[in-house]
């Protein structure tokens, strides 16, 4: 018999989250059934290195509106650790601080096709594929994501099962952009986000 710990499978699901929707949770729930993963971790960002021109709602509130939306599911957890460190919220940061905090992880990042485009402007992307199996989001309704710009960074042994890469994920037509707008309007924003963080958004004026 192995001596070897047991390895787990953690989710990272990055973001915003301003405000946490329903599309969020979906996606989230997709990447935990088709990766097996024990765990996705909901980490918000302080500052998105790529929104620097873009206001977030206070810290305090997204952390909250997680908390809500996530409450009751034991398999999704919101990490604070971005929020804690200030300043611009870098990926490969993250990463690097739970493979030293969870060694008898495999860690798996989620990212958007959008995200994947850009992903040579982020900072040590050949790091990032290094530290965790990359899953890109391949939306119902729109192209393929182009995976050759994944191949430029990933390690050599997986660039032949890039396939492997792909989370299959419905077309959902939710925005966080058109929630604030709508919620500013006086707009209903009901089963666009959890019921509970429609209450919190309308009693705490979050986005007045």
């Amino acid at each position: 018999m192995s001596d070897e710990p047991l390895r787990q499978r953690v989710g990272i699901f990055g973001g915003t989250f301003d405000p946490i929707h329903l599309g969020h949770l979906m996606l989230a729930e997709q990447f935990r059934e088709q990766l097996q993963l024990a765990e996705v971790r909901f980490i918000p960002a302080a500052k998105a290195p790529h929104k620097q021109d873009q206001s977030a709602a206070d810290a305090k509130h997204r952390v909250e509106m997680i908390r809500l939306a996530i409450g009751g599911n034991s398999n999704f957890a919101i990490d604070e650790r971005e929020l804690k460190r200030g300043g611009t919220s870098y990926t490969v940061d993250t990463l690097r601080e739970l493979k030293i905090e969870l060694p008898t992880a495999d860690l798996f990042f989620l990212m958007g096709a959008d995200s994947l485009a850009e992903l040579h402007t982020w900072r040590e992307p050949q790091t990032i594929c290094q530290l965790a199996f990359v899953a890109i989001i391949a939306r119902g309704g729109q192209p393929p994501p182009d995976l050759q710009q994944l191949a430029r960074f990933q390690p050599a042994d997986q660039i032949e099962s890039l396939a492997n890469h792909l989370l299959q994920m419905p077309q959902v037509e939710i925005s966080s952009t058109d929630i604030r707008r709508r919620a500013v309007s006086g707009q209903s924003i009901r089963y666009m986000v959890p019921a509970a963080v429609e209450t919190y958004i309308r009693h705490n004026t979050v986005y007045s």
